[in-house]
């Protein structure tokens, strides 16, 4: 019986009704070095943690059950906080680590939209972010010229880090006060005080113009 039903599993193997031992099933469902499936999100971004501030960056766009994961070309490297990393769950405000986890992209801001389809914001010169976890708007974009503590003013960045950016949802759907609040993805050339940078002003810009809310974008902080 036992060499009959091998007899049966190779014959249907041969004909394409299951795979052999070892061979293909079709892509895998998750981004390569995540565990995000692409029914989660079809645009994922890695930021690869290598040591001290510098790490690697890489974006995954799925194409499908064909071609599943493409890996895109991309510039540059990611550059983490000032004190290296730390697990999302144990980090706490001013620590200046970058969280590491998977996260989603919230939202994109700066100086003006480049063409991205992501819901954008464009900073002024009451725009705020909010990072004084003693208010009922921490880790949220606030408008405001007359507050003066709340936090970051955003349009002091503009010429450089916050030209363009995209909001991190790291404690963000239901903050934690003290836990961090303003984690983004924005534009660095040697630290940042726990946001994940980019030292590439063109693969960001590139980044931002490709992310797609329908396609979910996903950053994964290893």
């Amino acid at each position: 019986m036992k060499t009959l039903a091998a007899g049966i599993t190779a014959l249907s193997a041969l004909l394409g009704l299951i795979p052999l031992s070892g061979a293909s099933a079709g892509p895998s469902p998750d981004a390569p070095g995540t565990s995000v499936p692409y029914t989660q999100s079809q645009q994922v971004m890695v930021a690869h943690h290598v040591g001290g501030t510098k790490g690697t960056w890489t974006r995954y766009q799925w194409e499908g059950a064909t071609m599943g994961w493409v890996k895109l070309a991309t510039t540059g490297q990611a550059i983490f906080g000032i004190r290296g990393v730390v697990n999302g769950k144990q980090r706490v405000q001013g620590d200046d680590k970058t969280p590491l986890g998977t996260y989603p992209i919230e939202y994109a801001f700066g100086i003006g939209n480049p063409g991205t389809t992501m819901p954008y914001r464009t900073v002024d010169a009451c725009s705020v972010w909010d990072v004084n976890p003693r208010t009922t708007h921490y880790n949220r974009w606030v408008e405001t010229c007359t507050r003066k503590d709340l936090g970051e003013r955003l349009a002091d960045y503009t010429a450089s880090q916050f030209r363009q950016a995209a909001v991190i949802g790291y404690n963000y759907v239901k903050p934690v006060h003290g836990r961090g609040a303003g984690i983004f993805l924005h534009y660095a050339s040697s630290y940042t005080r726990g946001c994940v940078g980019l030292n590439d002003r063109t693969e960001l810009q590139n980044t931002i113009t490709w992310m797609d809310p329908a396609q979910h974008p996903t950053i994964v902080i290893t």
